[in-house]
Parts: C-alpha cells; sequence; structure tokens
C-alpha cells in the first residue's frame, strides 16, 4: 500500500501517539534514515550507548536501521507502531526467553529497549551471516537439505524452552482457532484471493476440521521461520545456518504444527527431501500423511497473517492447481 502521500514534513521527533492504521503504515515506509537520525540518536544517548546511524534496513515492514559502534560493531535499531505494539512486547520477551536458553543457533541480544509515544523500540546486537533470501535459490539440493536439517534442530531446541500461561505470549490456541474459522474467509477475500481458491475456502476447513491437541504442552513458536528472517554462512564445512531474526509474531501455544506450516511453505519450496529433513531433524513422526497435510493445510488457511496468493505464486506447482487439496502436495510435500 503506497501511503507517502500522506506525510509531508516528517519529525520523527514527534511521533503520533495513535495513528491511523494508514498513517502507521506511511509513517514506517519513510525509508529517509536522515529524518529518523535526531530520534535514534537521543535514544543511544538515553541507554548510555555510543551508536551512529548508518542505513535504513530495507528488509521488514517495521523502520529498522543500522547502527555501528566505534569498533564498527553492528547494532539494530527497530521501531514498532502502536497499531502492532503486541508485536514489540512479544519480541522482547521472545528474545530474551531465547537468550537465556542453550540454544544451536545465534539470536539477536537484546541490548536496550522502551516505549516513547506509544512506539516501541528494539536494540539488539548484530549477528554474523547474510539473510538466506539472498541467496536461497543458488544452493544446491543438498545444501537445502542440510539448511532445513539444522533448521529443524533449533526448532526442537527452541520448543523445549519451558514456557506457561502467564507469559505475555501465550494464546489459547482453541479460541484463537474458533475465532479463526469465523473471520478467515472474510480477510481472505479482502486480501483478493485468486476466486477458485477462494470458492473452495469454506468447502476445505468445513470437510477437514480441525482441533487443537490435548496436551498441556506449551511452545514457544516463531511462526514466522521463512528464508528473510534466517541467516547462513559458508564456511570449510560448507553451510551453516547461524542466525535467526525477527521475533515479532513468536506466540506460545499448545500446536507446534503452527511453527511447521511457515517452513513447509517457504522453505522446502515444494521439494520433499528438504521438507522430510526438516521433519527428520525435529524428531517429527508421521503417522498418519493424510491427517498431518490436513492440519498443515487448515493451520495455514486460518493462519491471522500473510497472503495466500503469494504462496499461490511462490511455490512452484500451486499456480496450476484449482483447488487446497490439489495444491496440499505442492504446499506441504511430505
Amino acid at each position: 500500500m503506497k501511503t507517502s502521500y500522506l506525510i509531508k514534513d516528517f519529525d520523527a521527533m514527534a511521533l503520533p501517539q495513535a495513528p491511523s492504521y494508514e498513517y502507521a503504515c506511511a509513517i514506517c515506509d519513510f525509508t529517509n534514515e536522515t529524518h529518523w537520525q535526531p530520534l535514534i540518536e537521543q535514544i543511544c544517548e538515553n541507554n548510555d550507548l555510543a551508536l551512529s546511524v548508518v542505513e535504513r534496513v530495507s528488509s521488514g515492514e517495521n523502520p529498522t536501521f543500522l547502527l555501528q559502534s566505534a569498533s564498527n560493531q553492528a547494532f539494530y535499531i527497530k521501531f514498532i507502531a502502536p497499531n502492532w505494539l503486541f508485536q514489540y512486547h512479544h519480541e522482547k520477551e521472545a528474545l530474551n526467553l531465547c537468550d537465556a536458553a542453550t540454544l544451536p543457533i545465534a539470536t539477536p541480544k537484546l541490548i536496550a529497549h522502551g516505549e516513547l509515544n506509544n512506539w516501541g523500540y528494539l536494540i539488539t546486537k548484530g549477528l554474523e551471516g547474510q539473510l538466506l533470501s539472498d541467496i536461497y535459490n543458488e544452493l544446491t539440493d543438498d545444501e537445502q537439505q542440510s539448511i532445513a536439517a539444522q533448521l529443524g534442530r533449533f526448532c526442537l531446541q527452541m520448543h523445549s524452552i519451558p514456557m506457561q500461561k502467564t507469559s505475555v505470549l501465550y494464546k489459547d490456541w482453541q479460541k484463537f482457532i474458533d475465532e479463526q474459522y469465523h473471520n478467515s474467509y472474510a480477510r481472505r477475500k479482502r486480501q483478493g484471493l485468486r476466486a477458485d481458491f477462494l470458492a473452495d475456502f469454506i468447502p476445505y476447513i468445513a470437510h477437514t476440521p480441525y482441533t487443537a491437541p490435548d496436551t498441556t504442552n506449551l511452545y514457544l513458536v516463531h511462526s514466522d521461520l521463512h528464508p528473510g528472517n534466517l541467516l547462513v554462512k559458508r564456511g570449510d564445512d560448507g553451510i551453516s545456518l547461524c542466525g535467526v531474526i525477527d521475533f515479532g509474531d513468536a506466540l506460545v501455544c499448545n500446536e507446534p504444527l503452527f511453527e511447521v506450516t511457515t517452513v513447509g511453505l517457504l522453505v522446502a519450496k515444494g521439494k520433499t527431501k528438504v521438507f522430510q529433513q526438516f521433519l527428520e531433524s525435529y524428531l517429527y513422526q508421521v503417522d498418519d500423511k493424510r491427517t498431518l497435510l490436513n492440519s498443515l493445510m487448515t493451520l495455514t488457511l486460518l493462519r491471522h497473517t500473510g497472503n495466500l496468493n503469494y504462496l499461490i505464486e511462490y511455490v512452484p506447482g500451486v499456480k496450476q492447481c484449482k483447488n487446497w487439496q490439489d495444491a496440499e502436495q505442492y504446499l506441504f510435500p511430505i
């Protein structure tokens, strides 16, 4: 959505406390770091951080800027608008939880955080590596499988972090699913979902009813593990997954399959061996392939974020399908 016309004289030192959705989008889309620099410098001074602004980071919807110390150590500051302030609270808690745990892959270390005019900000220490999305299509099949296996081991450890219902991240999963059954069709229609897939939306979820797992186990779920949130590096032993970023959509629930949907859709990209490597490393036992497919597909349709038209175009083979059951084999290549 192009909303830049809403901004005339942008002053980051006077961020609006209650912007409309459109105005918040316009501010977040405003890329000129010189207009943000006075605010960032003030925040760094308030937190006793000797950091200078380098540039705006292009990836991500929230305004994020690369900062640098005198010794050239990289840091990042991210701003979250009042409209999505829950992401600030979610990412802050998730980063602290990951930092306190023993995980096989690095996550950003939170250096400072706070709120200004109802806008949240997070300052994190930079991680080594480059975005997987920048090179993923250049990787060999073996390298993609290796990344999937490493990601599976990371998820297994992250999902083992002890969690409580008192966490700000906690979501009553059955209540959430019930709400999604009522709201998802209208949301997908507003997004302009392709007509044949929209027509099959309600028939599919009605034919394959989903219920939350009957377990009291709780899992810290990143819920957005796509190549744009994964960092990799090359070494003597090949390519390795070295960082996981952007925990703004993190949650705590009793449904670990919600994590699996994103990996199947956006990392496997229709490749059976890649998806199988993730599931095997995650130690997920596929007892009933049909039930698993139905659960993954239904969770994807009911998901509260994302645009399904993107998946139709992104995952090879789906564009030629006419309904969700035909698309399952490409979206989740088990």
